[in-house]
């Protein structure tokens, strides 16, 4: 059965919830292994994109998501009142349902990646090609990843027009004081990277596509082949 979509609210509530359960982690080797698996995982998904980057103009996109959004995002502005901060962008934006998607993206990010470094903790040995894919193999979760892939399709397909339309950019560009009054003036700033640099883009759409095959492609591969990354 097809899940109901969560709120806004619910969503940076289950991102408060796993930025919890990581903090809660008092070993200095959990966060040691959880920063080296984020840094690895950001350079591989970079370098396996970055032709397909280079054909659309997308470096500073792939960039964005590899590195910005993924790896160094806080959302503590958001995350320490979900339902406040909620209503508050509800105030400046008319529709949340690509801010949803971006938090459920990192929710589902935030998850795997302490089940991935538990396991890697596990084994004993170092990061590395093998023992990354034994890892992933080992943590499974292959409907969860299928899933982050279809939420990255969706908020393309929701943000493509938006972002070529001029009046649309500027009313975002109008939104930044607001956002500020309202307490979120990182995430505004954030999202106006992420923007900027879907402008950029060339073709955004089949740009997109062509990374989505490839990473399916890849997910599959990893998960079902004798493969390193």
């Amino acid at each position: 059965m097809k899940q109901t979509p969560r709120t806004l609210g619910e969503a940076l509530a289950a991102l408060r919830d796993a930025r919890a359960t990581i903090a809660a982690r008092h070993d200095p080797a959990f966060h040691r292994q959880l920063a080296e698996l984020r840094d690895w995982q950001s350079q591989r998904v970079a370098l396996f994109h970055a032709d397909r980057a280079d054909d659309y103009n997308g470096r500073a996109l792939l960039r964005f998501l590899t590195e910005r959004f993924y790896r160094d995002a806080e959302w503590a502005e958001l995350t320490g009142r979900p339902e406040k901060m909620a209503r508050a962008i509800e105030r400046i934006v008319e529709r949340d349902r690509p801010l949803v998607i971006a938090i459920e993206l990192q929710v589902a990010a935030e998850t795997l990646d302490i089940e991935m470094t538990d396991v890697l903790l596990a084994d004993g040995t170092a990061l590395n090609p093998h023992s990354y894919v034994r890892a992933l193999r080992r943590v499974g979760r292959h409907d969860e990843r299928a899933q982050q892939i279809l939420w990255l399709e969706e908020l393309v397909e929701l943000l493509a027009d938006y972002v070529d339309n001029r009046a649309a950019w500027w009313g975002f560009k109008l939104a930044r004081a607001p956002a500020r009054t309202l307490g979120l003036g990182e995430t505004y700033d954030l999202l106006a990277e992420g923007f900027a640099a879907m402008r950029a883009t060339h073709d955004l759409r089949r740009a997109t596509h062509a990374v989505i095959v490839a990473q399916r492609a890849r997910l599959e591969r990893l998960l079902n082949a004798d493969l390193g990354v």
